[in-house]
């Protein structure tokens, strides 16, 4: 691929190792494994291979290599708080993330220390209104809003359910965003909360299905993706259901079987071929040694977002200061495989962290992605119809 065009301009036509006798710049990495409550190594394989990538191909940073300092969190507060202290100790310029179910630990330690997190996947309400976080997503609200939309511009909704585990996140997102967002366009609105860790959602679906929806959004994933869409199958409702793209994982697709054939998923990254994709897939390839897909995509986003600006940053490379000056300046700045952002604390009202919420929605027939819909969906613009 060398000398195609991506987001950063033009690839190397010649692979160019980073210089071993130069400073390293240090990166963070914090990441949910080994619980039950959710796993997701795949996040952290896809920023180890992006990293190798970096060092051994495009020079590092202007010449110095990436060393990355990775703490595996296990959805706890006092993990991921543990987690912190050690990036504070590292001396990392950054943190970059997967996913972090217990970042309220976190979080409050890199706002003392002035380290900003730059990319991942944002579960709590904590990472969402930082000051110093930016997430080149919508999370779920901007989520809700892309599901919002497509089934009122493709299916005339008016009626819609919003399902959501009992997490605060996820409560706060379904209320404030995506019931507030329905209502102010037009649609009667039946919020449902569940248990977190169900995986039985007969009596989710069952009162769902009393409401006679046009639509369905479950806010879930991993291994809820499944019985939900078996569940649908099996109570022969009808209602569009929208879940989110994590949902569409290859395994979970396998299990889902035909079930998962009348979902519609989101997506934070183009649907149609890009070299950027293209770069996403050969780097798997060659350089991880595990699993990367899934939300592996996202993380890998967040790292070579970060990335671009520590190279812009030229000298001042090493400055947590000099970073956030430079990211917060961001407006329409090319993103890794995904939408432009900009993180002026506007996109979606009281979520300042996040920078790109414009969604895509797709469909898999017969392990294809099919788009749903031409191009993005404005998120942004319709958030700005709350007032």
């Amino acid at each position: 691929m060398g000398g195609a065009e991506w987001f950063m301009g033009q690839l190397p036509v010649q692979a160019r190792g980073a210089d071993p006798d130069l400073d390293p710049i240090r990166v963070g990495l914090l990441n949910q494994e080994n619980s039950p409550a959710g796993s997701f190594p795949e996040a952290r394989a896809a920023v180890e291979a992006a990293v190798r990538w970096v060092n051994e191909e495009l020079g590092g940073v202007n010449g110095r290599p990436v060393e990355l300092e990775v703490c595996v969190t296990d959805f706890t507060v006092e993990r991921s708080q543990a987690c912190a202290q050690q990036m504070v100790m590292a001396d990392v310029v950054a943190v970059t993330t997967g996913i972090d179910i217990g970042s309220t630990g976190a979080i409050p330690i890199f706002e003392q220390n002035g380290i900003p997190v730059v990319g991942g996947i944002p579960t709590n309400m904590a990472e969402m209104e930082s000051p110093s976080a930016f997430y080149f997503s919508g999370a779920m609200a901007g989520a809700y809003a892309g599901f919002i939309g497509h089934a009122i511009e493709h299916f005339g909704a008016s009626r819609i359910v919003l399902a959501h585990g009992e997490f605060e996140s996820f409560t706060v997102s379904t209320r404030d965003y995506g019931a507030a967002l329905a209502e102010a366009l037009g649609l009667e609105v039946k919020l449902i909360p569940f248990p977190l860790f169900t995986f039985d959602f007969l009596p989710v679906l069952t009162k769902a299905a009393e409401f006679e929806p046009d639509a369905i959004v479950v806010a879930a994933a991993d291994l809820s993706c499944a019985p939900i869409m078996q569940t649908m199958v099996d109570l022969g409702i009808e209602a569009q259901l929208y879940l989110v793209g994590s949902c569409a994982a290859e395994e979970i697709l396998e299990v889902a079987g035909s079930a998962a054939e009348t979902v519609l998923f989101n997506s934070e990254s183009p649907l149609e071929a890009t070299v950027d994709g293209a770069v996403y897939e050969e780097v798997v390839a060659q350089y991880a040694s595990e699993p990367a897909g899934g939300v592996g995509t996202v993380s890998m986003r967040g790292f070579l977002n970060l990335y671009a600006l520590l190279i812009e940053l030229g000298p001042d490379a090493g400055s947590r200061e000099a970073l956030l000056d430079l990211i917060r300046s961001a407006v329409d700045r090319p993103s890794f495989w995904g939408h432009p952002y900009t993180c002026d604390k506007q996109q979606i009202p009281g979520l300042p962290a996040l920078c790109a919420p414009q969604q895509a929605i797709f469909s898999i027939v017969e392990g294809e992605v099919v788009p749903a819909d031409d191009g993005w969906i404005d998120t942004p613009a319709l958030f700005a119809q709350l007032g």
